[in-house]
């Protein structure tokens, strides 16, 4: 056992004294108590700093992760917003061939009506020709 000469002294029973302090000429405070309790002691405040060091550690490591699933989440919802775009990317697409479509069909109604004057007026021709040859065969006729 370690003996300082003490100025002061002050006895903290623990048990069979086990824990001795004294205050020296210096005003510090010295404690004296046997190996096996001082190496209790050092287990357990080294065990607490190992504890400590490893709470650092996980604290650092969580608030990695915790960037991470921001990170993450952040882009969860850009890609939302962009597959929502290309929903409506897509449903614009579907509305413009809906409407080529209704454009294809009307302008197959326009060429199927132009098909048909053309053939009356072919028919009006024909018979304007024919009235009109006839007529000249008549006159002909009539005056000759």
């Amino acid at each position: 056992m370690l003996m300082v000469s003490p100025m002061h002294s002050q006895n903290i029973s623990i048990k069979e004294n086990r824990v001795k302090t004294f205050i020296n000429e210096k005003g510090d405070t010295l404690v004296q108590m046997n190996y096996e309790d001082a190496r209790t002691l050092l287990k357990d405040v080294l065990e607490y700093q190992y504890t400590d060091s490893l709470l650092r550690v996980y604290k650092l490591r969580d608030s990695l992760n915790t960037k991470t699933i921001t990170l993450q989440k952040e882009a969860i919802v850009k890609l939302s917003v962009k597959e929502s775009n290309f929903e409506t990317i897509i449903a614009n697409l579907n509305e413009i061939i809906a409407n080529k479509d209704q454009e294809v069909a009307l302008k197959d109604e326009t060429i199927e009506q132009q098909k048909k004057e053309i053939g009356k007026q072919k028919t009006y021709k024909v018979l304007s020709i024919i009235g009109g040859v006839a007529a000249t065969i008549l006159v002909l006729l009539a005056g000759g």
